[in-house]
């Protein structure tokens, strides 16, 4: 059975404590719209919004998301659960992707009619998991970096509901979950031609410029940057910096 962690009082962000239920229930956003926790048979409805907006939606997320098994991990976590166990036991088996996507967050935004009009994925950093485990010696530090760092890997809004703050509602419900259950750092990109710099940044980011790059290492313990990939613009947030 997992091992129940002591619960820490209030929330460093300054928003209500989050709770397991009250993700599942859904938080309240703008214009009547609920931000939740997606299940399965909104992942359709997921993946075509991610499709509309150009976002990188992997297929193996999606598909644990319509299995069920996708954000399991992290909403056990809100309820105090500790997810390393299961997570040492996914490395000894060697397969991580499911532990992978089930420490990812789905979530989705439902209007007043209960249509979804918006949608977020982000999920554990593969790029630093993959980049501290090929030091020596640093497997443990691989496999908690899962519990510290995660990317924002879509957004998305159906166009005839943008305008109206769903996105940046979206984003302030995935920074609450992350910051609470003490994640160290959130970042993402977006393709540059699509000029969403000014948007991240009022979302509280930080937008690198061209050639720009942050140290992870200095967190990890081991030399790491993260930068954006060609065509592609950085945005970032440390755990502290709070709008």
């Amino acid at each position: 059975m997992a091992k129940k962690t002591k619960k820490r009082p209030g929330s460093s962000s300054g928003l209500t404590r989050l709770t397991k239920q009250k993700v599942i229930d859904g938080l309240s956003g703008p214009d009547g719209v609920r931000i939740r926790y997606a299940v399965p048979e909104e992942a359709g409805a997921v993946t075509e919004l991610a499709k509309m907006a150009d976002d990188d939606m992997e297929t193996g997320h999606l598909e644990a998301l319509a299995a069920g098994q996708c954000g399991t991990w992290l909403l056990d976590s809100l309820a105090g659960i500790d997810p390393a166990e299961p997570l040492v036991r996914a490395l000894s088996a060697g397969d991580l992707q499911p532990a992978a996507a089930a420490l990812s967050l789905p979530l989705v935004a439902r209007d007043r009619d209960g249509q979804v009009v918006g949608a977020l994925l982000a999920v554990p950093s593969g790029r630093i998991t993959s980049g501290i485990a090929q030091l020596p010696g640093s497997r443990q530090q691989a496999l908690l970096s899962m519990l510290k760092y995660a990317k924002i890997k879509a957004v998305a809004v159906r166009e005839d509901a943008r305008g109206r703050g769903i996105g940046a509602a979206l984003l302030k419900r995935c920074v609450q979950v992350y910051w609470q259950l003490d994640y160290m750092l959130l970042f993402g990109e977006f393709a540059t031609e699509r000029d969403l710099g000014p948007y991240y940044t009022r979302q509280g980011f930080t937008v690198l410029g061209s050639g720009q790059a942050i140290d992870v290492g200095t967190l990890t313990g081991v030399p790491l940057q993260l930068f954006a990939g060609p065509g592609e613009t950085f945005f970032y947030r440390w755990r502290g910096n709070f709008r």
